[in-house]
């Protein structure tokens, strides 16, 4: 797999042994817990048992009593406000979430979802004029507007009041609005990586603290967050954490009918888990922006009425049927781009180019790409007469600031560390692709980048218990307690060293199957490799390896046991 291993730095013995006596956990768990910053009992009540009076104030956002005051004022006037979200999972959550809890305080909302392929990401013309036309008194933008100076300054110059409730890096210049992001300058907010949706929250928190009214209302919209910070792939530290595990909770208490029409047709009930949010439910949210319309989807999230329910829910579920072919023929299409480039070998970065490609779906594409060559990645397709696209990279590069140096060849572009879009003109494109290799190149000071497995911890298998199928229900409680997992706390991955083969085989044509058992352990322990069925060639009966897993349960004809799901093995010194 052309993997490098790399154990993170491990705590002291002394000090591991101390918190594992403290919390009644074994030294693994309490080894990850220290590398978390847990290094208490207060501190793991508050990690594993996350409470919603934990979250930070909200007037500790820069210009959030401004942006209150005139949100209650629209209230009490009865305004016309109009919502503009972004056409993602993070906008479309955020739309949905102000317009639900807006109603509830006595406020009904329009809301605007811009067209991807006619308006493009971020506040359009058109959405100005839309709101211009209806005579909207306050637009919020919600996970968007930060960038759209000319398009806001409109707005103004229409009298109409803008508050911008976004999360992407900002410009040195501000939008002519009330802004409300965390990653403005001058604002002391303790946590940055709020996704727009999460910004919205605070607002209506905000509101909510202003108006003396119980929060337990609003947070019944936490599974709409919970949603947004698992697609939108923030950190799920802080604050996140706290929205992320309530959301979650609220999710699988009392799902939305919106969320049960969708999970029925993938075949999956409650319990979810954010896997679940970022596998099912999050790709089918997104499909309805990128192959038909993102407003359909608020519809859906925010209707009472079950056969409208269900027949969006199957609309939104066959528009992901549709990405997921248009996926596969695009990735193929720019394998083979990339396959007969003879200089592609000798590059930093990935630039692929179609103008037939599906606007929608060049992101997912830049993503797949990556799993095959690992680097940075920009995937272009054409509209109106433009170059438009998706980025995607890693670790340790950043993407905004990578683009940012490219920005004399850009239209225009925006996002995040890992992840991008942009615009240029087609005869900006080979003076682009020149700059952006030589940026990157010059950022990893011409080292290949390689795919790296960060490794928690090393373990013996006796750590399990004498037998780790009696005691895997201890085991997986405690990791369980980890959850949410994702970026800032990834599922625990842990590395143990000769362990003897004592069963191989592969299912499927595809997966490996090990019983592994390790000197100091009484049972061996079963293991799965998906997709590793190439190692096969190399295992034998008595043969030693280290190996790099995850712990998981695995129920086969109603029998529950420990397993180890694998990451990568090589053979042992």
């Amino acid at each position: 797999m052309n993997l490098s291993w790399k154990l993170r730095a491990q705590e002291p013995t002394s000090t591991v042994t101390e918190l594992a006596q403290e919390l009644k956990i074994p030294n693994f768990a309490a080894q990850l817990l220290l590398q978390r910053g847990v290094d208490s009992r207060e501190r793991a009540v508050a990690f594993f048992k996350p409470q919603q009076n934990t979250l930070h104030d909200p007037f500790l956002l820069r210009n959030m009593q401004v942006a209150v005051n005139r949100l209650q004022r629209a209230i009490v006037k009865q305004e016309k406000v109009l919502l503009y979200g972004d056409y993602d999972v993070d906008g479309t959550t955020a739309v949905a979430l102000m317009a639900e809890q807006l109603s509830i305080l006595g406020l009904q909302c329009a809301y605007y979802i811009p067209d991807r392929y006619k308006e493009g990401y971020g506040v359009s013309q058109a959405g100005i004029d839309y709101a211009i036309a209806e005579h909207v008194d306050l637009l919020l933008t919600l996970d968007c507007g930060i960038k759209a100076h000319l398009e806001l300054a409109r707005a103004k110059a229409a009298y109409i009041d803008v508050i911008v409730c976004d999360h992407h890096q900002p410009d040195a210049v501000l939008p002519d609005a009330i802004i409300l992001n965390p990653k403005q300058k001058g604002c002391t907010y303790p946590f940055k990586e709020l996704p727009g949706c999460g910004v919205a929250l605070k607002l209506l928190q905000g509101l909510y603290q202003q108006l003396n009214l119980d929060e337990y209302e609003l947070f019944k919209s936490l599974d709409l967050v919970a949603l947004a910070i698992g697609a939108d792939i923030v950190e799920l530290l802080d604050e996140n954490r706290t929205l992320c595990a309530r959301g979650l909770a609220q999710l699988n208490a009392a799902p939305r009918p919106a969320f049960l029409a969708i999970l029925a047709l993938a075949a999956k009930t409650p319990p979810l888990s954010l896997r679940d949010i970022v596998f099912i439910l999050a790709p089918r949210i997104n499909a309805a922006g990128r192959i038909a319309s993102g407003k359909r989807a608020v519809d859906w999230m925010l209707s009472t009425d079950q056969k409208e329910i269900e027949a969006l829910a199957l609309e939104i579920n066959n528009d992901n049927t549709t990405r997921r072919a248009l996926d596969q023929e695009m990735t193929a299409q720019a394998l083979a781009q990339i396959e007969v480039n003879p200089l592609f070998q000798e590059q930093f970065t990935t630039i692929v180019h179609d103008p037939a490609w599906h606007k929608g779906v060049v992101g997912i594409v830049a993503s797949r790409l990556i799993e095959t060559h690992y680097r940075p990645t920009i995937v272009l397709t054409e509209s109106n007469g433009v170059l438009t696209g998706s980025a995607r990279c890693m670790p340790p590069l950043n993407l905004y600031e990578l683009l940012e140096k490219c920005h004399q060849h850009l239209v225009q572009f925006g996002g995040h560390q890992f992840a991008a879009g942009l615009t240029l003109l087609p005869e900006q494109l080979p003076a682009f692709k020149e700059t952006f290799e030589n940026v990157v190149s010059r950022a990893l000071s011409k080292q290949k980048l390689q795919r790296r497995i960060d490794i928690d911890t090393q373990i013996e298998f006796k750590e399990l218990g004498a037998n780790p199928q009696l005691h895997f229900g201890r085991i997986l409680q405690i990791l369980a307690a980890f959850e949410p997992c994702g970026p800032g706390n990834m599922h625990p991955i842990f590395l143990a060293k000769n362990c003897m083969v004592m069963e191989c085989k592969v299912l499927k044509g595809a997966h490996l199957k090990l019983k592994l058992i390790q000197e100091g352990s009484q049972v061996p322990i079963d293991a799965i490799g998906f997709q590793l069925a190439s190692y096969e060639k190399d295992l034998a009966i008595g043969v030693f390896i280290d190996i790099v897993f995850q712990i998981s349960a695995n129920t086969y004809l109603n029998r529950t046991t420990l397993q180890l799901v694998l990451q990568d093995l090589c053979m042992s010194a």
